[in-house]
């Protein structure tokens, strides 16, 4: 049984670690974007995909970053639509 357990907590830990490195990656992905058009995003902290203003090919993120946060709209082989939020 404890083996089963230690299992059980060892698999939702590396969920937890795994889900932590997408996010990152996903901060670090959306700010390159955003400062590959010309806005500052230092030290990103963290991209939420935002579900409400998303549709299934259009992402919309909220990027955090240490100076700002935007609104990017991201768009298949175009420019990212960009919003600083306040």
């Amino acid at each position: 049984m404890k083996t089963i357990i230690a299992a059980v907590v060892a698999l939702w830990a590396s969920s937890l670690s795994a889900a932590a490195d997408d996010m990152t990656q996903a901060a670090l992905d959306v700010a390159a974007q955003v400062r590959g058009q010309g806005y500052a995003c230092t030290d990103p902290v963290s991209a939420t995909r935002d579900e409400a203003a998303s549709k299934p090919d259009l992402p919309v993120y909220v990027l955090t970053c240490a100076n700002a946060s935007y609104r990017v709209k991201v768009i298949p082989d175009q420019a990212a639509v960009i919003t600083q939020e306040q």
